[in-house]
């Protein structure tokens, strides 16, 4: 391909008991670690405080808390029935107030003003607010500190939008399961104290890389290895569970034992000795957990490769055409195939009919993945050769640019000049004013004749760029064209073969069938299935075919295929054309999805260029609106001219 631009030529938690004196005594393996614990500390210390603001209610929450959780998980509050992204007359009231006694250098809260208002606000407390749902924090994206507890809340959904949350405090609410928090990766603080969680479910946490603190005492958490489902936070030093049904006797040392980096159970320091102990005592256990952990990890890298490989496959155009699949639906669910396999002959003729139509299926599935790739580089030649074509004309916009703001500031110097004597002097001297005057307009003339040039100059490079964008894409889309239409006249080839063997199947078929007379088939006779390899491969198909459990045929059913020879050529047609049918099917599907690229791309390498192409106008507009407005102040006394 050769685009031939200029010289270019290729795509060129308070209830909790606090940490006492003794408590902050470490051992020298405490000293070592001095600054991560004293963070620890901080945290905690900051939790506590600002979680230790209870009042009346709280005696009163506790003593209905549970009562309210099991009404069920409807949502209750100011927020109760809304939708995503809706914020209800009364949490709008709330909310306003809040910021107003908070945020008081913020404008008063309105509908209007909301996403605006709260994109401004890093740090909020919602305590005691009567709140059911969080449906209104989608605005409140730069959030580090948000404080929601002695709420109603009933579930953590809501809080997806809140990336850069450092602090989070959900306590003394009726929160029963822990979702949404995938997005928090920068939460170091997360209390969830005082709520109904019954379950840590896996995976719930996990995303929470630099979570530190984690309070959930006085929960509903009975089972104990949960505690399992928080040793993927490699961060977290903090950890708080009692009052939870799993704390029996060994709860202690069964958490320490799981999680080894805990400096914090319960607001209390844990030594080496803690650690060392539990270890021991649950060693068989732990180890069995880590290696559970290793195989889930390892399958779910496996998924993570088989989804990437299939995505690669999707965008070929090619998925499932090297597995056999189709195949396999061409037989799936035809009962008459399923009688036709059993006869003599049948299973050798469905072997070579298999291996030879997924032969024809796996070389379309490598030219797709080898074009994918040519397309892929044509691509890449393409923006590369529209980001040269940008660059210079970029440099060449910068040139001008340049020297129009070294001539605007030279006229302008010359008209402060101007305007400063005209300001000195006392105004007697009509002659000099009239000559200052004149030589004010002459500036103006020798601006606007520089304007105009550099005006003429800029919307003519751009112009000529448009030009040279379209030029290059109408070029990529005859190259990328090409390598479509070149991979879908090969693949329309192969699959003509795969038509062509499903003709000859369906022939051979028929002669096997003239060959064997009804009675035949009626007697509970019944060829020796294939065994070895060849069984193992042709089971699936067998079973997609529809053929009957136990021993021998399914006698009715054959005496209906074999009634005559116009039923029998009917269910054989039907076979021939039901697999025809699919092969249609799959590529038509091939080529739709080939030209819908081709189309998408092309159109979305447009749409960035108009973009760009308007924005470049509105950018030389402004800037000449901008020289002009330099000049007018310079020269004051064009305006009474």
């Amino acid at each position: 391909m050769n685009f031939n631009l200029g010289s270019r030529a290729r795509y060129g938690d308070r209830d909790e008991p606090s940490l006492s004196d003794d408590d902050m005594d470490g051992s020298k393996s405490d000293e070592e670690n001095g600054k991560h614990l004293q963070n620890v500390l901080n945290l905690c210390g900051k939790s506590s405080g600002l979680m230790a603001t209870m009042t009346t209610f709280r005696s009163t929450l506790q003593t209905n808390k549970k009562a309210e959780c099991d009404e069920g998980d409807d949502e209750v509050g100011v927020s109760r029935g809304r939708e995503w992204g809706q914020i209800e007359p009364l949490t709008l009231q709330v909310l306003g107030e809040a910021l107003a006694e908070q945020q008081p250098q913020l404008t008063p809260l309105t509908h209007a003003n909301a996403s605006h208002t709260c994109a401004h606000v890093t740090s909020l407390s919602l305590q005691f607010k009567g709140l059911g749902s969080l449906d209104f924090l989608w605005m409140m994206g730069q959030l580090t500190t948000l404080e929601l507890s002695n709420n109603s809340l009933t579930s953590t959904r809501g809080l997806e939008k809140l990336t850069h949350l450092v602090w989070l405090d959900l306590s003394f609410n009726q929160i029963r399961r822990i979702i949404g928090l995938q997005s928090l990766r920068k939460l170091e603080v997360l209390a969830l104290h005082n709520n109904c969680v019954e379950r840590l479910e896996r995976g719930a946490l996990q995303p929470l890389a630099s979570l530190q603190v984690l309070t959930l005492s006085k929960n509903n958490i009975g089972d104990i290895n949960d505690v399992g489902s928080l040793r993927q936070l490699g961060q977290l030093a903090s950890l708080s569970l009692a009052h939870n049904p799993l704390c029996d006797a060994r709860y202690p040392a069964y958490v320490l034992a799981h999680l080894p980096n805990l400096a914090y159970l319960d607001h209390r320091r844990v030594t080496p000795e803690d650690h060392a102990k539990a270890t021991d005592q649950y060693r068989s256990e732990v180890s069995g957990v880590a290696l559970q952990e290793a195989k889930v990890l390892q399958q779910e890298e496996e998924e993570a490769l088989t989804r990437g490989a299939q995505e690669e496959h999707r965008q070929a155009g090619v998925l499932a055409l090297n597995d056999g699949s189709l195949f396999v639906r061409m037989f799936r669910g035809d009962k008459d195939m399923g009688v036709l396999l059993q006869l003599p002959g049948a299973h050798a003729l469905m072997t070579k009919y298999r291996d030879q139509f997924n032969a024809v299926c796996v070389r379309v599935f490598n030219a797709g993945l080898d074009h994918e790739v040519q397309r892929q580089e044509e691509l890449q030649l393409l923006h590369a050769a529209l980001n040269a074509a940008k660059n210079d004309a970029d440099a060449h916009a910068r040139g001008v640019v340049r020297r129009l703001e070294a001539d605007v500031k030279a006229v302008v110097a010359a008209g402060r000049e101007l305007r400063a004597a005209e300001e000195a002097s006392i105004g007697d001297d009509q002659e000099a004013h009239e000559a200052r005057l004149a030589k004010s307009l002459a500036l103006q003339e020798q601006f606007e004749d520089t304007l105009g040039e550099a005006t003429h100059e800029l919307l003519d490079a751009e112009v000529t760029l448009a030009d040279q964008i379209k030029d290059v894409v109408d070029r990529g889309r005859e190259e990328l064209g090409a390598l479509v239409g070149s991979f879908l006249e090969e693949a329309t080839t192969e699959l003509q073969e795969g038509r062509r063997l499903a003709y000859t199947f369906y022939c051979r078929l028929r002669e096997l069938t003239s060959k064997v007379r009804p009675d035949d088939l009626t007697r509970g006779a019944s060829p020796t299935p294939p065994s070895g390899e060849e069984g193992g491969q042709l089971s699936q198909v067998d079973e997609g075919a529809g053929v009957p459990e136990g021993r021998g045929m399914d006698e009715e059913r054959a005496a209906r295929v074999f009634e005559g020879a116009d039923t029998l050529a009917a269910a054989l047609a039907g076979i021939h054309d039901r697999h025809l049918a699919l092969i249609d099917s799959r590529e038509a599907d091939l080529r739709h999805h080939l030209k819908q690229w081709l189309k998408d791309t092309l159109q979305g390498i447009a749409r960035v260029e108009w973009s760009r192409h308007r924005s470049r106008v509105e950018e030389i507009t402004t800037l000449l609106a901008r020289q002009r407005q330099l000049l007018y102040d310079a020269l004051p006394t064009m305006h009474d001219q």
